[in-house]
């Protein structure tokens, strides 16, 4: 994959963003990282806490934005810039609030359409996801959510729970979950039930990692299906009409 990446800030947050060969395309998502990591090392590395397997799967298409092959997807991965790659404290929540707020602004300012999270990063892209929904903050399209727990307590899960107690507003999400990922994937469930009837779930046997890049197909397309898309591709061959 041939990517362009340039280096911005979102004020006290960093942005590793990275164009797919191709012509440009309104149709963007961001990403956000799980403890331990940083956006550029989520976005390159190809271990259990990257996604570059994950990026992988989706299309990267010279031939992008042809009379039947859709635009490219394109992507920026935003930083928490913290000394342990968190976004809050685990438990206390301290510092979520200011990182909502950037994710937020990183959305408004890129463009984006979607938001995909690993691990606490995914719990965070779900609040997000959240307030969207109920109209409390800025508008998204979907998201996608991999290996995240659903907060315990607090005005976070009181938040999702209130998503989950109104049926009538959703927003479309894919939880990623991994079959072997222990007491998490009970977590993982409940925080997909929040989302319902709009949301799916993506078994995979990575365990807390990011899926790999079968995702793709796996889904047919995931944020071309749920974007009002009418065709998906893969990296080669012909579109395939939904």
């Amino acid at each position: 994959m041939v990517v362009a990446r340039n280096l911005l800030a979102i004020a006290t947050f960093s942005v590793v963003k990275s164009s797919p060969l191709g012509a440009a395309s309104a149709r963007r998502f961001l990403l956000l990282h799980g403890t331990g990591s940083s956006a550029g090392a989520f976005v390159n590395s190809p271990t259990a806490s990257g996604a570059k397997n994950f990026l992988s799967g989706v299309p990267c298409r010279t031939d992008a934005s042809s009379t039947l092959i859709p635009p490219n997807w394109q992507y920026t991965a935003l930083d928490a810039e913290s000394t342990d790659g968190s976004w809050w404290k685990d438990g206390s929540f301290s510092g979520a609030d200011a990182s909502i707020s950037s994710v937020e602004s990183a959305i408004q300012q890129q463009g984006a359409a979607g938001i995909i999270g690993h691990e606490q990063g995914g719990t965070l892209a779900a609040i997000v996801a959240a307030r969207s929904a109920l109209g409390e903050g800025v508008p998204l399209k979907f998201a996608i959510i991999c290996g995240a727990a659903m907060p315990i307590a607090g005005p976070y899960a009181e938040l999702l729970y209130r998503l989950r107690d109104s049926p009538s507003t959703s927003i479309p999400t894919l939880h990623c979950i991994g079959k072997s990922d222990g007491t998490n994937t009970e977590q993982a469930e409940e925080l997909a039930a929040c989302f319902a009837p709009s949301a799916e779930v993506l078994w995979h046997t990575g365990g807390r990692a990011m899926p790999d890049r079968s995702w793709w197909e796996q889904t047919e397309g995931y944020p071309e299906r749920v974007t009002g898309g009418n065709r998906w591709v893969t990296q080669l061959g012909s579109p395939r009409w939904y």
